[in-house]
């Protein structure tokens, strides 16, 4: 999971218009951007679990 936050991490910081060399920033920086790859993962790991509750399990996403 350390791996998954570090690189939604590095996608983040390298979103924003002024960002330089991930590597060179101060670790308060880099512990931010860790902090906005969290609650972001969280997010999609809780919509997953919502999507999943509504699936009708007798229904498959595609046609045989």
């Amino acid at each position: 999971m350390n791996q998954q936050i570090e690189f939604v991490a590095r996608a983040l910081y390298e979103a924003e218009d002024d960002a330089m060399v991930w590597e060179a920033e101060p670790e308060i920086l880099k512990e931010e951007f860790r902090h906005y790859a969290r609650a972001a993962l969280a997010l999609l790991a809780s919509e997953d679990k919502r999507s999943m509750a509504k699936a009708d399990p007798g229904k498959f996403p595609y046609a045989a």
